[in-house]
């Protein structure tokens, strides 16, 4: 999962799953704990805004574990 986003000023970003704390952005090899839905804010003196992803995690083990 990558999130970011941009605006003047530059926002805050915070991507949750299921209610705790996910660094959006780094690279890791992928497992079905992974699947879910994702909640990111971005926030910034002039308002939020708000983005929900869903991830499905289908790994054919042997062809390999990483997503992105």
């Amino acid at each position: 999962l990558r999130c970011w986003a941009h605006g003047n000023p530059s926002p805050s970003l915070e991507c949750t799953k299921d209610g705790e704390p996910f660094p959006a952005g780094v690279l890791r090899p992928v497992t079905r704990a992974h699947a879910g839905t994702y909640h990111c804010r971005a926030t910034n003196p002039l308002g939020t805004a708000v983005q929900n992803v869903t991830v499905w995690v289908d790994c054919e083990w042997g062809l390999g574990s990483w997503g992105f």
